[in-house]
């Protein structure tokens, strides 16, 4: 209709701002179609783009430095390489926290930085500082890898190649045949195969030929070293062109090696030792269901879709499978990240709409008219497609956090249009046309939508804008999927349901609802089915079944009086019992359960007593406890089991099948699957996750010290006062990884009588313990590894390592090692730790109760019963200080999220009375989420936690709603008791609708399965559900009497402030001025 045609034009012209939005989509209803069609075709075209990823691109806030030593001792690899790199590293700017690990292969050291650093530049200068100290390193360090972790950094899928013959000398072969295809699948960024690699040059020294010839070993391998080499001499002019120079030296066949000569008298290489292409000695095996297995991880690239590469690489493992010439040779994936995204999003996505058909069913119940349902309904997935869209255009992915965020906010998203539409009904009953019904209504409600918007919003602001935390960065996705779905259903509310309203959908008050009368005599059927329920029997013989039949409210309108003139006892005494008792119980909650964690695999550890070799672990022990699971493999609905075994170390993980298992079934297999398991002497073999896994309640404790000897009776005097307490199910320290050792202390005195220098003898003994690397031999296929090492027969017998020659005395005999060195045999750990530059130890405690901080008060008393000598000291392990971090940064977001909440309201309203009164409904949330997870059994985990955080937001929406009215009422001269009551009545229809809505909503994720990274989305859904549930039913009943307290409080203090007598009782100001009538 144009303009001139309208006849309420000036009607829209004449009111405030708050007629605006509504006004434009009365005057412009083609306008505002097309923007809603816009939203939607972008939301749609941009799901067919936006990346299907499991999580976003996050940035770790740590590097690290990996330097490989092999067959070190971690004593050796401490005193060289970690602490100088620990020395070099620990200056440099805003570093945290820096760990190092110093093992028998390898030092590893991790720099932990804030959250929101440059960890790019962080990376760069780090690289800077370890090229810096690369010379106070051994000669024989080669490689230094310098790494930082990034989401996208995760295998998007892992596997085994799996056959009945042992693989590892078939690199060349998989390199060809499986590798490379997969590297060639677009959207794969890396294709890792692990326990196989490429063929090196072993060049095996023999002992009796070195005796014999007096030879120097340590000589002979700088010889190879420096010959092995091509050197760039600059270049020459000759004839005006220049021309580089290069000398050839490097080696070129096997033969030139071992020709190589080692002295002035024509003796050889090959005089001495044997020279041959080899591959390389792996002391690790994996088994995947019985087999022989190669592992195999694929990462794609930064900008791909998961689930688009998953499914190409799958389609082409399908084709490697049916290869001719790889018989007898399979590609498992146990591992698909796409298949989990889309197992994980189908949940969500499922969940939300089941949750949104529930929604759209109530509130026709409430309405009894399919067109003002269908038209609040629309805003679901108006909301849902646009965020899409917006994300998209934001450089968004679609994840399991951003999808849940999309998710929670379903059973939200209707509650400004159900506020809107109920506000024109009222209009309508009133006699009002249809124009100016919606433009009225919707004025009348404008401040209480859009405070209710903005208070679910702001509690996200913190996350998305503030300081960056662990919890903030992960959280952050969530929180901008419910703020932009919030706002488009904001648009829909002011705009869309004004606009239907007047324009498009029919509603005559008077007249009953075509499909009311079928589904009224329906549901008297059904209702007789529970004649015997006296509140049924009797609902069932109203004339007109409502969902709030008319008695039922005046009945809630006379308690709601019965309450304002006992206001004093309900408000300061019941009302803050029924709180203080709420958190009473929220103390007693479990914060963990099997039951809030899909946990659908099973870890078997093996911990040996003595140091076993891992071809002896994988005959004796991992081969019969597979065995027996794959003889059970049906009876535990097991899919896969993988095995990984190597030096005094194993561990098999079971894969159940997730579309034949329930978590009830899952939880009495895994207690058959331990109780069942064979006993092997030697070792301990149990079921359980690892240490510092949430999944249980572990408990870590660091011990620190200077000497690590000291540290490990420490920690076994700490371990054995813990294992006396029964609640304890398992305590472990790092002394039980350890190994026993033949440790090599260089005299140095002695060695300096011999002129023997610690260099050469720290050459002789890397040769002969480990092995050392020379400059690579080219290939055609690219560089081969080239290794000096002692023949494996003649490294066994401890006589013949003391027996080595490592140089000639100053009269010309041969200085021995055992005359510059001592032997000792004693058992060390299998990694030696060190925290900000101190060695410390570490000690798990397994607890077997509901809370976790009762186990950490257990272990508290025990580590301060132990006396620590002068400079050793103890605290809690990382992961338990980094749970600790995650709830203080959690109550600091709450807290903020607390006063912005505040803030909104008091601006809106112009009022800081008024708003605080609102407030006290967060109070009578706490109710409900105590109650509601107390009579489910619901733990408060870190899902209940989020919970909390989201119902802040939403809880104060039924305060907003109930306490506007009453101003506006008060604002037009109606005393504050009538214009409680008539607040209270007129406002209980659209509260009980939009609190339904959401609860209903969030039933399919408070039932199902579905889970988020191990943990299940239940716990948080229960959280919103208990305490909507009961800050509905207390804002209802109870806010009413704060209101007028705190309206009393208010003008007492005005009166103070003024040092006025009184104050008109019908002025209902913009600055909440307050009535002065006499209440209660």
């Amino acid at each position: 209709m144009a303009d001139n045609e309208n006849p309420n034009n000036h009607l829209i012209e004449e009111k405030g701002h708050g007629f605006r939005l509504a006004g434009f989509s009365i005057r412009y209803p083609v306008t505002i179609c097309m923007i809603l069609v816009s939203c939607i075709v972008l939301g749609a075209v941009s799901a067919f783009k936006i990346p299907l990823v499991m999580l976003p691109d996050v940035d770790a806030p740590f590097v690290m430095v990996r330097v490989p030593y092999f067959n070190s001792t971690p004593d050796q690899v401490e005193e060289t390489v970690t602490k100088p790199l620990e020395e070099a590293l620990s200056t440099i700017p805003n570093i945290q926290r820096l760990t190092s690990y110093s093992n028998p292969n390898d030092a590893f050291i991790q720099m932990h930085f804030n959250w929101g650093e440059d960890i790019e530049l962080l990376r760069a200068e780090v690289r800077e500082r370890v090229e810096q100290v690369r010379k106070d390193l051994p000669d024989d360090v080669d490689d230094i890898y310098v790494m930082t972790w990034n989401t996208n950094e995760i295998p998007i899928m892992e596997g085994r190649i799996s056959s009945g013959r042992d693989l590892r000398g078939s690199y060349d072969f998989l390199d060809l045949k499986i590798k490379k295809p997969l590297e060639r699948v677009v959207g794969v960024g890396e294709v890792e195969i692990n326990g196989v690699d490429r063929k090196e040059i072993d060049i095996y020294l023999r002992l009796d030929d070195i005796k014999r010839y007096r030879v120097d070993v340590d000589s002979i391998f700088r010889q190879l070293e420096g010959a092995n080499l091509d050197v760039s001499l600059g270049r020459v002019v000759d004839g005006g062109y220049r021309y580089g120079v290069l000398t050839k030296g490097s080696m070129t066949s096997l033969e030139q090696i071992r020709d190589f000569p080692i002295n002035n008298v024509g003796l050889k290489l090959s005089d001495i030792a044997d020279v041959d292409f080899a591959d390389p000695i792996v002391d690790f095996g994996r088994h995947l269901n019985g087999s022989y297995a190669i592992a195999l991880e694929i990462r794609k690239t930064s900008d791909a879709n998961t689930v688009e590469t998953v499914r190409r690489v799958m389609q082409k493992i399908k084709e490697l499978n049916e290869d001719p010439s790889l018989e007898g040779i399979q590609v498992l994936v146990w591992h698909n990240a796409g298949e989990e995204i889309t197992k994980s999003l189908s949940g969500l996505l499922s969940a939300g709409t089941l949750g949104a058909l529930l929604s759209v069913l109530v509130l026709y119940f409430f309405l009894w008219r399919l067109g003002a349902t269908l038209a609040i309904g629309f805003a679901i997935p108006f909301s849902i497609i646009s965020a899409v869209g917006f994300l998209y255009l934001l450089g968004n992915t679609l994840n399991v956090l951003s999808m849940m965020g999309l998710m929670l906010s379903t059973g939200m998203l209707v509650d400004n249009a159900v506020v809107v539409l109920e506000s024109i009904f009222q209009k309508l009953e009133k006699g009002y046309d249809r124009v100016t019904a919606a433009l009225q209504g919707t004025q009348e409600v404008v401040t209480a939508v859009l405070a209710s918007t903005l208070t679910s919003i702001i509690i996200f602001v913190p996350l998305v804008f503030g300081k960056e935390t662990e919890y903030s960065i992960w959280l952050s996705h969530t929180g901008i999927a419910i703020m932009i779905t919030l706002l488009c259903s904001l648009f829909v509310s002011l705009t869309l349901i004004p606009l239907g309203v007047a324009k498009f959908i029919k509603i005559d008050i008077r007249k009953q609802p075509f499909l009311k009368p079928i589904v009224v005599g329906q549901m008297r059927r059904f209702l007789g089915l529970f004649g015997r329920l006296p509140l049924l029997r009797k609902w069932r013989r109203e004339k007109e079944i409502e969902v709030v039949p008319k008695k039922w409210t005046e009945r809630y309108i006379r308690l709601v009086s019965w309450n304002l003139r006992h206001r004093y006892v309900m408000g300061l005494l019941v009302v803050p019992l029924i709180v203080a008792s709420s958190f009473f119980v929220m103390s007693k909650l479990p914060d963990n359960s099997a039951e809030a964690e899909d946990l659908r695999d099973l870890a078997i550890q093996f911990e040996f007593s003595e140091n076993y070799h891992y071809q002896k672990i994988e005959k004796e022990y991992v081969e019969p406890v597979e065995q027996y699971l794959l003889s059970n493999k049906d009876r535990f609905k097991i899919k896969n089991i993988y095995s990984y075994y190597g030096n005094n170390e194993a561990t098999t993980r079971l894969f159940f099948d997730e579309d034949r298992i329930t978590l009830e079934e899952l939880k009495d297999i895994r207690k058959k699957i331990s109780d069942g398991l064979p006993v092997i002497p030697g070792a301990d073999i149990r079921t359980g996750r690892q240490e510092g896994a949430e999944a249980e309640n572990w408990v870590g404790v660091n011990l620190y010290g200077d000497d690590s000897v000291t540290l490990q009776k420490l920690a076994t005097e700490a371990r054995r006062r813990l294992k006396l307490n029964p609640a304890f199910l398992e305590v472990h320290t790092a002394l039980e990884k350890g190994r026993e050792e033949v440790q090599i202390t260089l005299d140095r005195e002695v060695a300096r009588k011999y002129r023997v220098s610690p260099q050469s003898v720290g050459g002789v003994l890397g040769i002969v313990l480990r092995g050392r690397e020379l400059s690579g031999y080219r290939t055609k296929e690219g560089e081969v590894s080239i290794w000096m090492k002692l023949r494996q027969g003649d490294r066994e017998d401890l006589n013949d390592l003391k027996s080595m020659v490592v140089g000639i005395g100053p009269d010309g005999q041969e200085i021995l090692l055992s005359q510059v060195a001592k032997f000792e045999i004693k058992k060390t750990p299998g990694s030696i730790e060190r925290e900000n530059r101190r060695t410390f130890t570490s000690l798990y405690a397994n607890y077997s109760g509901k809370k976790k901080d009762d186990g950490k008060k257990l272990v508290t008393d025990v580590m301060n019963g132990l006396t620590f000598p002068p400079g050793y000291g103890w605290s809690y392990g990382f992961w338990t200080q980094r749970q600790e971090q995650e709830d203080n940064d959690f109550m600091f977001n709450l807290l903020l999220a607390l006063f912005m909440v505040y803030f909104v309201m008091a601006s809106l309203f112009e009022s800081l009375a008024h708003p605080f009164a609102i407030m006290l409904s967060l109070l009578f949330a706490f109710v409900g989420v105590a109650y509601f997870l107390l009579l489910t059994g619901t733990p408060f985990n870190l899902m209940a936690m989020i919970g909390i955080m989201i119902l802040i937001g939403i809880v104060v929406n039924n305060g907003i709603v109930l306490l506007d009215h009453v101003n506006n009422l008060r604002r037009r001269g109606l005393p504050r008791s009538q214009a409680i009551l008539e607040g209270c009545r007129e406002r209980l229809r659209p509260i009980l609708m939009t609190a339904t809505t959401t609860i209903v909503g969030l039933i399919p994720l408070a039932t199902g399965t579905s889970s988020m990274l191990g943990l299940r989305y239940f716990p948080m859904a229960r959280t919103v559900m208990g305490g909507l549930m009961a800050s509905t039913i207390l804002t209802l009943i109870v806010l009413p009497t704060y209101y007028t307290l705190v309206d009393d409080i208010s003008m007492w203090l005005r009166r103070v402030w003024h040092g006025s007598a009184s104050v008109g009782a019908a002025e209902m100001p913009a600055a909440g001025t307050v009535s002065a009538e006499p209440q209660g």
